[in-house]
């Protein structure tokens, strides 16, 4: 969609004194200027704006850390001097609708009118149904004229993942795995070795047969994933990744204002969480588990009272244990709602935590889990097309008709799919359960 204002306008037709094609440039500029906010900003989107007199750039802003100025207050910021002269005959372009209501900052529509702007290009409404279009209509009540929808899908496709947040009202989730040619995730060996038996954190139900490590990818995928990390706000993997894989779930070979928190998904407290496992990153690590076993299993709450010792000797904040209901509603065959538990996780880190978007790197059942539970919002597979197992691990079920192939690493063949809003709402959207008609859930969903 483009030029939604413009209807069935010719390319010549000028609006403001500029061509389509030049309303197209200078916004294009804005989603440049508003990458620079990748893994800094969230939950706030990326926007960026650029303000122009006679074809010309005057200056350009963009949102560059959470909590800090807007990109139109950090382009007049920066004019210095200059920002109190007439900007009558100017126009603003902005990737995103200028925020009509004060957050950490004051409402960016108001100093829009107070700067004196004659007209202002927006990329795409706000999707908040709260606040969509109150920027714009505030805008227009004070006579500044307003164009909409210039490289509409392009803005919107810059913030997914807060349009996750805003619509479904949860923490959004990128999926990403790697797997071999012939659709395994990992060997199936003995790891009796590798379960450090002698930690009192580990109980018993560790299972024998576990996921062997070793590497599917390549280095290209590698240095790609990395750069994916550093735009996340949280790296989730279950309890067995973190215990056989030992993974640091950090950003390595870029520099990064803030290393991702790490979650691990560990309902019954099955973790190895020593200071040597804590510290494998500079990140808090946060351990989820299901308070609803502590009345059945007793020896979970020795676990519990375990974990609350090393939590408290690793230093403020750095090992965090965080108790929830996540089992107590029943299905119909008995067993517990682990779907509904995915959600009421993904809404408890938005909403109590403000995590905009997660990446979820597995196991297995992890990932299967909340692409059953319509919880994945955007889904990466890098497929080694050289590499055959014939037995293993197998990855996630789902319908690989709907994935697209984006650019290769290397021998990696990735395979994408994104949740797709379309137009503003999401009633028509069908979600990646039904887009991708998962074939089956695997047993034990959450049992990592």
């Amino acid at each position: 969609m483009d030029f939604t204002d413009f209807g069935d306008l010719a390319e010549d037709v000028l609006w403001g004194g500029l061509s389509k094609d030049a309303h197209r440039q200078f916004m294009s500029r804005c989603l440049v200027l508003a990458e620079r906010g990748w893994g800094k900003v969230s939950p706030n989107p990326m926007v960026g704006a650029v303000l122009v007199r006679g074809g010309l750039v005057l200056d350009e802003g963009w949102h560059d850390v959470f909590g800090g100025a807007h990109a139109e207050r950090m382009l007049f910021e920066g004019l210095g001097s200059g920002q109190n002269e007439d900007f009558s005959d100017c126009i603003l372009y902005v990737s995103l609708e200028p925020c009509a209501h004060f957050g950490k900052t004051p409402p960016c529509a108001n100093l829009i009118l107070e700067k004196g702007v004659g007209a202002v290009v927006v990329g795409v409404l706000d999707p908040n149904p709260k606040v969509c279009g109150r920027g714009v209509e505030i805008l227009r009540a004070a006579g500044v004229d307003v164009l909409v929808g210039v490289l509409e899908d392009e803005c919107r496709g810059l913030n997914p993942m807060f349009w996750v947040n805003q619509l479904l009202g949860r923490t959004a989730v990128v999926a990403k795995w790697a797997e071999t040619a012939d659709g395994f995730m990992g060997r199936i060996a003995e790891e009796s070795s590798r379960l450090l038996p002698t930690n009192p954190i580990l109980s018993n139900e560790i299972e024998l047969l576990q996921n062997e490590r070793f590497l599917i990818s390549g280095e290209e995928s590698g240095r790609w994933v990395h750069w994916l990390r550093s735009g996340m706000d949280a790296i989730l993997v279950g309890v067995n990744t973190w215990n056989l894989d030992q993974p640091k779930l950090n950003v390595r070979g870029l520099e990064v204002s803030k290393q991702p928190i790490r979650i691990v998904l560990d309902r019954r407290l099955r973790g190895e969480y020593s200071a040597e496992a804590v510290n494998r990153s500079a990140a808090p690590l946060w351990v989820i588990y299901d308070l609803n076993f502590l009345e059945s299993d007793e020896a979970m709450g020795i676990r519990e009272l375990q974990f609350k010792l090393l939590s408290e000797a690793s230093g403020s904040g750095k090992l965090v244990g965080w108790g929830l209901e996540l089992s107590e509603l029943e299905s119909s065959n008995g067993n517990s709602d682990s779907l509904n538990s995915v959600d009421r996780i993904l809404q408890w880190l938005y909403e109590a935590h403000g995590l905009g978007v997660i990446l979820v790197e597995g196991g297995a059942s992890i990932l299967q889990s909340f692409l059953d539970a319509d919880c994945v919002d955007e889904l990466h597979i890098l497929r080694n097309s050289q590499m055959r197992l014939e037995s293993g691990v197998r990855s996630p079920n789902l319908d690989r008709g709907k994935l697209s192939r984006d650019a290769d690493f290397g021998s990696d063949e990735h395979w994408v799919w994104r949740r797709d809003f379309g137009g503003m709402g999401i009633e028509t959207e069908e979600g990646l359960n039904s887009e991708f008609g998962i074939l089956g859930k695997e047993e034990g969903d959450l049992a990592e």
